[in-house]
């Protein structure tokens, strides 16, 4: 299949994770698929973007570090995070079911940059006591983190917040394209109409 060449690698991984995020979902194991997916983008992305500023040495860490300044002063409740944090819970519809979805908590006026951050630390950590399943009727639908922050080794801040299937995917290929984006515009041979098509393939092939 298509390789991933050392010239592709900052972006081309998390373009995949993307493109799979934007299929139907597993038939079986869908929110488990998308859990998977979600994180895997999350993970990849927020470290790469953190990067402080006395470690900027490469066109590509400057982007990384602009692309993070831009998330610290987008909102939560935007487009396209739609995260809104409100006394009540909110009703969602899956497979024809309402779903009652319990209200985030601790999450006003939280920046973009913030709340990916508290999301990112609780699924490096993710087991039972940072992220939990959350069922409605015998099924999974989503999982609940519990986030928390940490000065001089004690919690100044916790939250919790439930995200249901669709908001891991819209998340997290948002996420995936604003990141994407951001890099791929900073390779020479951009302007090659066949070079974002080629690179992205998902063709690969098993061992």
């Amino acid at each position: 299949m298509t390789e991933i060449t050392k010239d592709h690698v900052e972006w081309a991984v998390i373009g995949r994770l993307r493109l799979m995020l934007e299929e139907p979902p597993h038939q079986t194991f869908n929110v488990t698929q998308t859990y998977a997916l979600f994180t895997s983008i999350l993970c990849w992305v927020m470290q790469r973007i953190r990067i402080k500023t006395s470690d900027i040495f490469t066109k590509e860490d400057k982007i990384a570090h602009d692309l993070f300044k831009k998330l610290e002063d987008a909102p939560i409740d935007a487009d396209p995070w739609r995260i809104v944090s409100a006394q009540a819970e909110r009703i969602e519809r899956i497979r024809a079911k309402a779903v009652r979805v319990p209200a985030p908590q601790g999450f006003e006026e939280r920046t973009a940059a913030r709340f990916l951050i508290n999301l990112r630390d609780a699924t490096a950590h993710g087991d039972a006591r940072k992220v939990e399943p959350f069922n409605i009727g015998g099924n999974l639908v989503g999982f609940t983190f519990s986030c928390t922050e940490l000065k001089d080794r004690k919690v100044s801040w916790d939250g919790k917040i439930t995200l249901l299937e669709a908001d891991m995917r819209r998340i997290g290929i948002q996420l995936a394209k604003l990141y994407c984006d951001a890099i791929r515009h900073s390779e020479a041979h951009r302007r090659d109409d066949n070079f974002g098509s080629d690179a992205a393939s998902v063709k690969e092939v098993a061992a």
